[in-house]
């Protein structure tokens, strides 16, 4: 390992993992990519693994790990004005 296994920020599709695990092995991107989407063809696994390593691992340089961009997502986030009180 060249690296520690973090997510891409700079070279992803779609999470950052694949980028992430070839700069961690020192391999190409798009070897990376085409065997994670070979393998998800033939072993469902691979897609679980993928969505498990998104979930745990952190954006490189101490960024947000998938839980830390879900929880944003879902926090509600909305408006902060109360709801009318009147519902005739």
């Amino acid at each position: 390992m060249k690296q520690a296994l973090t997510r891409s920020a700079s070279d992803k599709m779609i999470a950052g993992v694949c980028g992430g695990v070839a700069r961690s092995f020192g391999i190409e991107t798009s070897l990376v990519r085409i065997l994670a989407v070979v393998l998800s063809l033939f072993f469902g696994v691979v897609l679980v693994v993928y969505i498990a390593l998104w979930l745990v691992l952190p954006l490189e340089e101490g960024g947000p790990t998938g839980f830390d961009d879900l929880k944003k997502m879902f926090s509600g986030g909305g408006s902060t004005t109360p709801p009318p009180s009147d519902y005739r």
